[in-house]
């Protein structure tokens, strides 16, 4: 006899069915819905459906584990064998273990292929529906995993989707597709994250967009190998499948033992694509599931790697200092080049000790001119690392990820280091221990800078999977030891951002390139899942290093404000000019820090693909500060009209530039009342009529602040 339960989220409902003898399902999974017992009934009727011609002969069930064994022939999750048996369960005793108003725990058995699964399902009070499953090997002998992938059914209605894609130094470009086949597959197999294939995926029906449109978004938090499956069943029933993609072998499950998923977090919305931002961000900010902030506010930073990269002077970073603090700037990082052996990206990583030959008097010195300039001192590592060119790979070879009888590949003339080896793992903790109660590190800049090639442990089997969680694990150890430090996730640039790695880390680097052109496409893909406090976006040189483009001071600056504001340009190249204008630049930020870190970020759809307008909004609706970035050359000669339909009616808001446009001359024979004076307009007049654009040039970008009238 089938059974109903219901998940209830703040704004949205999830409703499955299931019996003793059959996995549950999902019914129903949008907005916010209360079944009495009479509609439960109906409900469990109308899930009848009528089972076709030249096909088998009972109705098939997409639960929340499809099996190959059940008929789901193009949505199997569980994948493996038992010495070439039990390759296809089938699950037929399910016990509800738990049920709460939000969760529900699920066990069930396989007693022929002696497994159990534990299904957890969560819908939590920020509208992000969890999902994890256990996997248990109940038998004498071991089993061989090979797949395990959480699925979650959408709406047939779903015909669109927007996939992220990229490479190094052009992370999260979206890719929209119309649905038109039966399966797309996403997978990455690069030991990380990635810059090409981060696990996120929007899906919704046609024509959603930012501000409107059923949308639904999935993440799987997890640092390395993963996979995302979008299937249309030749019934027309949708659904996405997530999980880790294991290696030939990987995943080898002895009498008792098992294999937990990481989770998928996914979430509905009928508001468009900001209200899939708006969920996983206050789930971030709100659930204390992640790595909680140190101090009350994001410091502002000065990194030295485009300052200087491997040629340390102690001179010259004191005079970063010196500039630094007298701009307003709130912390130091201290990047690449600081230990031993490490004049250039060929050797020194593993030998983590302070290099004499440009800190003969060790780091202290450094710290205290930084700490007596008012900054706090942040460093860099890269400990998952090592040069062949280094004491510790001479010494220990065999710490290596490898494969016995191969030449392992090197990627920027490094291996990786085997964190699953525990004395590779207790060398590697001792150096950051040491090193982190000798000085005074407030901030570290955890990079890793490579994929990962054949790698094998010292038994010659794949490691990828534990070298995550010895990863992971790391982490936690040194919070644990060190709560007062923060620690950033760098990874090539973007190639670690995910919510597996934000359990132990407190931001991340989003991207190694700087071009405030780029940055506007990627900080927008990033930002649809992460909130902008997390992100590390940095004011570079004016010609960035990364494309040679040319780009104003305005355009770099406030490209990088809706974000973890940051400054990587050599700070000693600027005029007394420009030092003036960042010293009020700086004042505004730290303005609507709070506001930009903690408000709802919303993006304006526009009729201009060369424009993006962008801003956060107070909780109370009483303040609000957007962004208009005219990126290309403006498709109409005359600027459209900013329409914010987020304020209230009837309040009263001021309305102000904080910076002023240049050449308008060019532009513009009669410039708009705004670039003149502050002005004072209605919520509904901003909401149905709107606040008149000035024509902008090409790579420009004005800030517009909203203040209610008091």
């Amino acid at each position: 006899m089938n059974k109903i339960l219901t998940l209830q989220g703040n704004h949205t409902s999830v409703v499955l069915s299931y019996s003793i003898d059959m996995l549950p399902q999902i019914v129903y999974w949008g907005d916010k819905v209360a079944f009495s017992q009479g509609e439960e009934e109906q409900l469990i009727q109308q899930l009848i459906t009528p089972v076709p011609q030249a096909f088998l002969d009972n109705q098939v069930v997409i639960s929340l584990l499809p099996l190959l064994g059940e008929g789901n022939f193009q949505a199997n999750a569980l994948a493996g064998n038992r010495q070439q048996l039990h390759w296809a369960p089938k699950f037929g005793r399910v016990e509800l273990v738990s049920h709460e108003l939000n969760a529900l725990v699920f066990v069930a058995y396989d007693d022929t292929a002696q497994l159990k699964v534990q299904i957890e399902l969560r819908l939590n009070s920020w509208d992000i529906l969890e999902k994890q499953i256990k996997l248990t090997n109940l038998g004498d002998n071991d089993y061989q995993l090979d797949e395990l992938l959480l699925s979650l059914p959408i709406s047939a209605h779903v015909s669109e989707m927007i996939q992220f894609h990229g490479r190094w130094i052009h992370e999260f470009q979206p890719q929209r597709s119309r649905i038109e086949q039966p399966c797309y597959l996403i997978e990455n197999l690069k030991g990380r994250t990635s810059n090409d294939n981060p696990p996120l995926l929007l899906v919704g029906n046609t024509g959603f967009n930012y501000q409107s449109g059923m949308v639904y978004g999935f993440h799987l938090g997890w640092s390395g190998n993963h996979k995302i499956k979008l299937s249309v069943v030749d019934d027309g029933r949708k659904l996405v499948q997530s999980g880790e993609r294991l290696l030939s072998g990987e995943i080898n499950l002895r009498s008792g033992a098992s294999y937990t998923t990481p989770c998928l977090y996914a979430s509905y919305s009928t508001s468009g694509i900001n209200g899939i931002s708006h969920n996983f961000h206050r789930f971030i900010r709100q659930s204390k599931q992640f790595a909680t902030h140190i101090l009350p506010y994001r410091p502002i930073h000065i990194n030295t790697w485009e300052a200087m990269y491997f040629q340390h002077d102690i001179t010259m970073l004191y005079q970063l200092v010196d500039r630094a603090a007298s701009l307003g700037i709130e912390r130091f990082v201290l990047d690449d080049g600081w230990f031993n052996g490490r004049h250039h990206e060929r050797a020194g990583l593993g030998d983590w000790f302070v290099g004499q030959s440009k800190y003969p008097n060790g780091l202290q010195p450094l710290i205290d001119y930084v700490e007596n300039a008012g900054l706090q001192f942040g460093l860099w590592f890269e400990p998952e690392m090592v040069n062949p060119d280094s004491d510790l790979f001479r010494n220990h070879p065999e710490w290596c990820l490898q494969l016995s009888g191969y030449q392992q590949r090197l990627g920027r003339y490094q291996y990786v280091l085997n964190l699953a080896n525990s004395a590779a793992y207790d060398y590697i903790k001792t150096c950051l221990v040491n090193l982190l109660t000798e000085y005074s590190i407030g901030y570290i800049k955890w990079d890793m800078n490579r994929d990962l090639v054949q790698a094998g442990d010292n038994s010659g089997h794949p490691s990828m999977h534990e070298q995550v969680l010895a990863t992971y694990r790391l982490l936690a150890e040194l919070n644990q030891l060190f709560p007062e430090v923060e620690i950033e996730s760098c990874s090539s640039g973007g190639a670690r951002v995910d919510l597996g790695i934000l359990r132990y880390t407190n931001r991340v680097w989003t991207s190694d390139c700087n071009d405030p052109y780029e940055r506007q496409t990627i900080q927008e893909g990033c930002g649809i899942f992460f909130p902008p406090e997390l992100l590390g976006s940095h004011f570079g040189p004016e010609q960035a290093h990364t494309t040679n483009r040319l780009m104003t001071l305005d355009y770099r600056f406030f490209t990088a404000f809706f974000a973890n504001l940051g400054f990587e340009q050599n700070l000693l190249e600027l005029s007394d000019g420009e030092c003036n204008q960042l010293r009020e630049y700086i004042s505004i930020y730290k303005q609507y820090r709070h506001l930009v870190h903690s408000g709802d970020l919303v993006r304006i759809d526009t009729h201009d693909v060369g424009q993006k307008i962008y801003g956060v909004i107070s909780s109370t609706q009483q303040q609000a500060l957007f962004a208009i970035a005219q990126n290309d050359f403006p498709q109409q000669m005359v600027a459209g009209k900013l329409r914010l339909p987020y304020l209230v009616a009837d309040k009263l808001y001021r309305i102000k530039l904080l910076n002023a446009q240049e050449n308008t001359g060019y532009l513009m024979k009669q410039n708009i009342p705004l670039s003149r004076q502050e002005l004072i307009l209605s919520g509904k007049v901003l909401t149905h009529i709107g606040l008149q654009l000035p024509i902008m040039h090409p790579q420009s970008i004005l800030l517009i602040s909203f203040d209610e009238v008091k």
